[in-house]
């Protein structure tokens, strides 16, 4: 049975008055014609498996190419950007006076009360100027890291007249690793500082991570700051002439300074 469109596209085929084709007759041709035919005429269209090494190979630099990339990642990621990238954990002591010289000269108040550079150390492009005046303290951070020079400070001031007398005590603890965000800054700081007796020669701190960082210490008074919040451990290796000793930093909090 015709229909009428069929008909009319067979119009515009130059082949319709060709005889009709009996379709299984060709398919049945074209099977018998496939299974004779020899393997070696379609060898070269068929995908050769890859042998076992090459296919290790080939896995090896897959993986080979992650770690690349991966690497590349952070590298990307983490280099650069990365706050406090020159921190380390060995301070160098500089002249206090000169570091401290483009620190503010007053803390506290009102009225603000006068502070002298006690303790100047480095740590890679930052110094840390620890300043002192009648029962207040002041940090103050300074950074050449960047195309501008930053310098942030906070100070703190005891609630209890002498607190910041050793007394028997070989060292006290007035900041006791507290964060804080400088701005401007390269993000948060964590610090650890005191006072020491004459004796007392190094500091160790150490975070409950297992970071470890020597504190610089002068002029009866010992600092480390720590890149980012980070917790501080409770034990303290202090150094002395009479050699190294582990205290606990909680015992040796001074009074009135809120962290007791």
């Amino acid at each position: 049975m015709r229909r009428p469109l069929l008909d009319a596209v067979r119009g515009l085929d130059p082949a319709a008055g060709a005889p009709e084709i009996d379709g299984e007759a060709m398919l049945a041709r074209i099977r018998a014609s496939a299974q004779g035919a020899r393997k070696d005429d379609v060898a070269h269209l068929v995908p050769r498996r890859p042998s076992r090494p090459v296919r290790r190979l080939a896995v090896g630099a897959a993986a080979l190419s992650a770690v690349l990339v991966l690497a590349l990642v952070l590298t990307l990621t983490q280099g650069g950007g990365q706050a406090y990238a020159t921190w380390v954990a060995q301070p160098t002591l500089v002249p206090a006076e000169t570091a401290g010289a483009i620190c503010p000269e007053e803390a506290g108040g009102p009225p603000p009360i006068p502070v002298e550079p006690v303790l100047a150390e480095r740590r890679g492009e930052y110094t840390f100027v620890v300043l002192v005046g009648d029962n207040v303290f002041m940090e103050c951070l300074i950074s050449t890291a960047g195309e501008e020079l930053f310098v942030v400070t906070q100070a703190a001031e005891s609630g209890v007249e002498g607190a910041l007398d050793l007394g028997e005590a070989p060292a006290l603890v007035v900041v006791p690793g507290v964060p804080w965000d400088p701005d401007p800054g390269e993000g948060p700081v964590t610090t650890v500082m005191g006072v020491a007796s004459e004796e007392v020669t190094g500091v160790r701190v150490t975070t409950t991570d297992g970071v470890s960082a020597d504190a610089a210490v002068a002029d009866g008074w010992w600092s480390v700051w720590f890149p980012g919040e980070v917790e501080i451990d409770d034990d303290l290796l202090l150094t002395t002439p009479d050699g190294e000793s582990t205290v606990s930093l909680e015992g040796l909090l001074a009074p009135g300074l809120g962290y007791g």
